[in-house]
């Protein structure tokens, strides 16, 4: 990686800042002016550009919501981002306005659907309260004249509506009485009198429950009112019918939607960067890092296209800088591992290329069945041979296609296909259902050749950063304690005999001592007093007994593998012990094996993945691996539904050595 400053002219600005966008390989940084500039410098306020472009993504960005819930389109399990050419993109810029109007539309039609929606159910309350009062002859919009009221309401359904009536007349002799509809619980009835006794009469009425009825928007007598609000609801039909017409048939845009809103994204992003660089009133100076292979492409490139000052130069020695991690094409499918753990500092090697055959032989010996494993290659196979995929996805996938290599010659090794216990005599290597406490010692010898490599890693990073006594003292040493400790246990191994006076012992036991002896001499070297250098070591004894514990953890390889092997011969053992006539029976022992096997399969992958990656990121990565690098974040196109094809695509392809970048 290479440090990078360009000092151009503003007026070209725009433009650089396009172009770097296109070859997406430099990472601007956020600079700020010197004290000593004083107003002459400044960053640019970007905030307003900013919000407006977030309002424009905020309303394409619903439309599409919008068109996903109404018109849905169905894509393939695996798709990728639409590649597009600079032409094309161009002719969709020149009508960008025109499609942010088509959004504002399909919004407008949402926003229209929901006040009907509104509409329908405030429609719906007003029919349901004309129901009681349809077989009515009078007008309902009419409640009062100069002399007298008339009220609509309902008294208690347990009332007799003639002693209601008796009383009223009786009382009120001018007053009148008409019942609409009765029912179990009210009787709805009009009421007309004089406006002089409306308080007696409302009074009288009160010792019935009485309750006032105030129909809204009648208009005449209740069915000709109903007729209305039916008319109204037929009216909101036709809308929202036109309504969706008009989204389905904007759906058409969805394309020209989703380029306009990565249009955005790509503005935002270069926005974004505009602010991050240091402006006079007629000149700007930008600095970042790029690959250093590309160094020289990129100077020659600014420097024929603009009329700028490019300087380029490499980083100090302890200097940090983005991390980039390029590998080839098969190295790369480790990285999602890695990116789960974190980026490598700067300083540190890429564990990638070591850690890609430890991670796919763990994953393919607790799988244990080449059955298993040819499942997923052919499955995974066929994935990368005929979908075209994101990088990230790809990765993932060839992946997971070497682990299921891996598992088929995992297979090979145990003899294991499918639980099939007949195969168990082709075994190359052993049969861990048969000897398990030889595979445990297997399983722990594995684990510190890895560790043991991690320790490597670690010896390469001090002598990377020109420690090499440090290497010597911090992992020679080591190496020796730890052989001499392993060398010392093997009388304990299980699935060994090999005594305590053998020779390999023996030397294990003075091997051991002098690795102690070693490590307590060194490891407290770096201590400011004399009493921290004599006993500095003692914690560093510590890290025996962390290994051990370490080692244990390896049994896991055994565990999982013995799982996958014992539950698929128990599945083949009772789908074979199943009776009947022959068409039942092959009916039966069908399922029982697709669903014992499918059960056996998902479960023991899913757990081959989990402790794969834990036993890099425990046992191994913390041999070695510090992190906490800082991800090589470039101006580029960070699209979610495009890839737009220029005339600078193919302009850096070229080789790239493998590691940090």
């Amino acid at each position: 990686m290479n440090k990078i400053t360009v000092l151009g002219l503003k007026e070209e600005r725009s433009q650089l800042l396009t172009s770097l966008m296109k070859l997406g390989v430099v990472e601007i940084t956020q600079e700020e002016p010197g004290e000593d500039i004083g107003d002459k410098a400044h960053n640019i306020n970007v905030q307003a550009e900013l919000n407006e472009i977030d309002s424009n993504m905020s309303v394409i960005s619903r439309a599409l919501d919008i068109l996903n819930s109404h018109v849905p389109v169905k894509k393939p399990i695996f798709s990728a981002r639409i590649v597009i050419s600079e032409k094309e993109y161009s002719e969709v810029m020149n009508n960008r306005n025109k499609v942010i109007d088509i959004a504002q539309q399909i919004n407008k039609c949402v926003d229209d659907l929901a006040r009907l929606k509104s509409d329908e159910i405030r429609l719906a309350g007003y029919i349901n309260s004309l129901d009681p009062w349809l077989d009515l002859e009078i007008p309902l919009d009419i409640n009062s004249t100069r002399y007298t009221f008339c009220y609509t309401g309902s008294i208690a359904g347990n009332a007799d509506i003639d002693a209601v009536k008796e009383a009223l007349y009786s009382e009120f002799p001018a007053t009148e009485v008409l019942v609409a509809r009765s029912d179990e619980e009210r009787h709805y009835i009009v009421v007309i009198g004089l406006k002089t006794e409306e308080t007696g009469i409302l009074n009288l009425l009160r010792n019935w429950s009485w309750n006032r009825i105030t129909l809204r928007d009648a208009a005449g007598t209740a069915r000709a009112t109903m007729s209305q609000y039916l008319k109204q609801r037929e009216d909101i039909e036709k809308e929202r019918e036109a309504n969706l017409s008009l989204i389905k048939e904007l759906a058409g845009n969805r394309q020209l939607l989703e380029i306009v809103f990565d249009s955005f994204q790509m503005e935002k992003a270069k926005i974004e960067a505009k602010s991050r660089l240091i402006s006079t009133e007629y000149a700007f100076i930008m600095k970042g890092w790029l690959p250093a292979d590309h160094s020289d492409k990129i100077r020659d490139y600014l420097n024929s296209h603009f009329f700028c000052a490019v300087e380029i130069e490499a980083p100090a020695p302890d200097e940090e800088f983005p991390v980039m991690l390029k590998n080839g094409p098969i190295v790369e499918s480790i990285s999602p591992v890695i990116d789960m753990y974190g980026l490598p500092s700067s300083q540190e090697l890429d564990p990638s290329f070591i850690t890609f055959p430890f991670y796919i032989f763990f994953f393919g010996l607790m799988l244990g069945d080449g059955g298993y494993g040819l499942i997923i290659a052919l499955i995974t196979g066929f994935i990368l041979k005929k979908y075209r995929l994101e990088d990230s996805t790809r990765n993932f996938i060839k992946l997971i296609f070497f682990c299921g290599l891996a598992t088929i010659l995992a297979g090979f090794l145990f003899g294991s296909w499918f639980g099939i216990s007949s195969l168990t005599k082709t075994a190359l290597w052993i049969v861990p259902t048969q000897k398990p406490e030889l595979m445990m010692s297997y399983a722990i010898l594995i684990g510190i050749i890895h560790m043991f490599t991690g320790l490597f890693m670690k010896a390469l990073n001090l002598i990377r950063k020109g420690k090499i006594l440090d290497a010597v003292f911090d992992v020679g040493f080591v190496y020796i304690m730890l052989t001499g400790f392993i060398l010392s246990l093997l009388p304990f191994a299980p699935g060994l005999s090999i005594p305590s006076s053998s020779t390999i012992v023996q030397t294990g036991y003075k091997v051991f001592i002098i690795g102690v002896v070693l490590v307590l001499l060194t490891q407290g070297r770096n201590s400011p007093n004399i009493f921290g250098k004599i006993f500095g070591g003692l914690p560093k004894l510590y890290d025996i007994v962390s290994f051990f514990s370490d080692c244990l953890s390896y049994t896991r390889i055994l565990a999982l593998g013995l799982a996958s092997a014992i539950i698929g011969d128990i599945v083949n053992t009772l789908s074979m012990q199943l009776n009947g006539n022959f068409v039942l029976r092959v009916f039966l022992v069908t399922l029982v094996l697709l669903f014992g096997h499918t059960l056996n399969f998902a479960l023991n992958a899913l757990g081959a993945y989990v402790h794969s990656c834990r036993l890099q990121f425990l046992e191994f990565f913390g041999k070695f691996l510090d992190g906490g690098g800082e991800a090589f974040r470039p101006l580029k196109a960070n699209t979610k539904y495009i890839i737009v094809e220029t005339d600078l695509t193919a302009f850096l392809k070229s080789g790239t050595k493998s590691g940090i970048v």
